[in-house]
């Protein structure tokens, strides 16, 4: 797939929007399909898997938007500046990194094993190495794809893990509900997916791009993208275990509920802004003149949406809440209306993340995520009742990290940033 195929077409936004309401919305569908088939609270085993998978994943998806940041097109000939630091960079970071993931996971799963998984145990943990381990190679392919402005492909991955996803776990619970055996089907995508795309995308891949830093700076770049975005992870995919972790034992009832109105509620804000990150990374990064303007239309669009979303969610939501469980009494309008609301502050949080990334400014992006993450579980450890710690929380949080971010936006980029020689991102981006 040469490069000019495959910039060619819609716009990259459309694209990436497009493969994650299709992506995307499999997941969602799927989660709307798990909850009914297994109940509130068999529903509970399968969120805290889901959620510690994603969380790690949220936690890694960090090296994609690095690895975005630093890749720039070069022609076969590698001409241009950061001709030398080519492709075995990355491909060595990503093999490197997936040896060290797995061995740290597998090495310390009897740690953790017996409070993250205190029903299935040592049956979750190979699914879950085999995910986190293989999506830094999602990570990877993806971050060259992006930095490349190669918006076919990089949807196509979306599509085609999301699709997959909701066709091997769904083709499961025909057959069976036991949460070990629905976590393989959560798991394998992520192995497969790079496995299917680089078959069509490597020849306009393999020879045609560069990095603008070397192992050392990709290494230091990358841990701190990651220690970000494990702290984003914590405030989305993580939250099911973190309100676990943090509160007063409640019944899997009220537990599942409550788990199951923020994934689905929070999911068409949160997720969709998420998945522009690396989108949104290069975006800013060449229309670097213009950054504030583009954080302060783009923030406006979310809490708007946001707005308009959390309205629909309180006069709606408990309607389709007791449609799908066969009772009245799973969780009040106001209640649902504010987990849509305050997911419109981490949407924003998402928008000056990638703006504060854009400009190589890390300590910001990755300062701006962990205070938020940290205040979000301090709030959630508050002698409240279940709803109320929960719903301050992902307001407090997501707050205080704007405006870590924010104050770090109005300061000028140094100008000896990593990579502000690099080459210009084509007119494409």
């Amino acid at each position: 797939m040469p490069p000019e195929v495959a910039r060619r077409g819609p716009n990259g936004a459309v694209l990436i929007l497009l493969a994650t309401a299709v992506g995307g919305g499999a997941g969602y569908l799927l989660q709307i399909v798990t909850g009914v088939a297994l109940g509130t609270a068999a529903y509970a085993s399968f969120a805290v898997f889901w959620s510690a998978l994603y969380l790690l994943v949220s936690a890694l998806s960090g090296a994609q938007q690095e690895i975005a940041r630093a890749t720039h097109p070069v022609d076969r000939s590698g001409a241009g500046p950061g001709e030398t630091r080519r492709a075995p960079v990355v491909r060595n970071f990503t093999l490197v990194a997936v040896v060290g993931v797995a061995a740290i996971l597998a090495g310390s799963a009897w740690i953790w094993v017996g409070a993250v998984f205190p029903d299935e145990g040592w049956a979750l943990v190979p699914p879950l190495v085999l995910g986190v381990s293989a999506y830094l190679v999602v990570a990877a392919v993806s971050g060259v794809l992006y930095g490349l402005s190669f918006w076919v492909a990089a949807a196509a991955m979306t599509v085609i893990d999301g699709v997959l996803r909701f066709a091997l776990v769904g083709g499961l619970l025909l057959v069976t509900t036991d949460t070990a055996v629905l976590a393989w089907g959560v798991a394998l995508p992520f192995a497969i997916t790079p496995l299917v795309l680089w078959l069509f995308i490597r020849r306009g891949v393999v020879g045609r791009f560069a990095v603008d830093v070397g192992p050392r700076e990709l290494s230091w770049n990358v841990l701190r993208t990651v220690v970000a975005a494990a702290a984003t992870g914590v405030m989305v995919s993580g939250l099911p275990l973190m309100i676990q972790a943090t509160g007063d034992t409640v019944s899997p009832d009220a537990f599942g509920s409550l788990t199951y109105a923020i994934t689905l509620t929070r999911a068409p804000i949160v997720i969709v802004v998420l998945a522009l990150q690396s989108y949104l990374v290069v975006v800013f990064r060449s229309h670097a003149d213009a950054v504030l303007g583009w954080v302060a239309r783009l923030s406006a669009l979310v809490l708007i949406g946001a707005g308009l979303l959390a309205l629909l969610a309180w006069w709606l939501g408990p309607w389709a809440l007791s449609v799908l469980f066969g009772r009245s009494d799973v969780l009040a309008g106001g209640t649902i209306g504010l987990l849509v609301a305050t997911a419109g502050l981490v949407g924003v949080l998402c928008v000056t993340g990638a703006a504060t990334l854009s400009r190589a400014q890390h300590g910001a992006f990755a300062g701006g995520w962990i205070l938020a993450a940290v205040v979000t579980v301090g709030v959630l450890l508050l002698p409240l009742g279940l709803h109320e710690r929960t719903i301050l929380a992902l307001t407090i949080g997501p707050a205080a990290g704007l405006l870590l971010q924010g104050a770090a936006l109005f300061r000028p980029p140094r100008a000896d940033v990593a990579g502000a020689d690099a080459p210009p991102v084509p007119p494409s981006a």
